[in-house]
């Protein structure tokens, strides 16, 4: 269970981006963050990982605290993310990658998490030998996806998965997430296509300017006037 109190933070003293935040995430749950840009929604985030300098408030994770601890830490308490860049490692194949994702596991359980990942992931088995940086945008997407699956986490953060990718990519990557529900894992969402988003969330928060001011069922925030006349231009 992810539980967000209070929670105010920025990158500097004295200069919040985040006012007050409070978010809940039950396992099993894909939750989205809606807003403009600049809105806060990858700073919020950041701060859940462990990236935002100035942080204060309360983030726990099957309530033990996140708030404060570095990334490595917050990794260990079963947090993975893909940020909004993918960050996968241009020089390393597509089977290192994966391999990396789960570093600290006995040889044979990795082979068998890679496995999974490539059922899950069919195009990567083919480029399996190629290097992440010859990949395209969508098969990055799905490796970054894949290696931070790797890890099998509590806890998965993503931001922005549709940025720059084609339209028939974009919808795959969204089939993929929406499979994912229902397991023990909770997932933190961060994406501008707020109608995908909305198909396959089960609760999400809307911020404006650090602060949630909205939040409620998918489904209810989908026919909410204000939401789709901001996010989906329609009245």
């Amino acid at each position: 269970m992810l539980e967000i109190d209070e929670l105010t933070g920025g990158y500097f003293a004295g200069n919040p981006v985040l006012h007050g935040i409070r978010l809940r995430g039950a396992p099993g749950q894909l939750v989205s963050v809606l807003g403009a840009n600049g809105a806060g929604k990858s700073s919020l985030l950041g701060a859940v990982f462990g990236f935002l300098p100035q942080v204060s408030g309360s983030i726990r994770l099957d309530g033990k605290p996140l708030a404060g601890l570095g990334t490595h830490q917050v990794a260990r308490a079963g947090v993975r993310m893909v940020p909004e860049n993918r960050g996968t490692l241009p020089s390393l194949t597509v089977l290192e990658n994966l391999q990396l994702g789960g570093m600290g596991l006995p040889p044979e359980e990795v082979a068998t998490r890679v496995e999974a990942e490539l059922a899950r992931f069919p195009r990567l088995r083919e480029r399996l030998r190629q290097r992440a940086g010859m990949l395209s945008g969508g098969e990055q997407q799905m490796l970054a996806i894949g290696r931070a699956l790797m890890a099998r986490p509590r806890l998965l953060l993503l931001d922005e998965p549709s940025q720059g990718l084609a339209p028939v990519i974009v919808e795959q990557i969204f089939e993929l997430l929406g499979t994912l529900r229902g397991s023990d894992m909770t997932i933190l969402l961060v994406e501008q296509d707020v109608g995908l988003s909305l198909e396959i969330s089960d609760y999400a928060y809307v911020l404006e300017k650090g602060r949630v001011t909205r939040e409620g069922g998918a489904a209810k925030l989908l026919g909410d006037p204000m939401v789709r006349e901001a996010f989906l231009g329609v009245a």
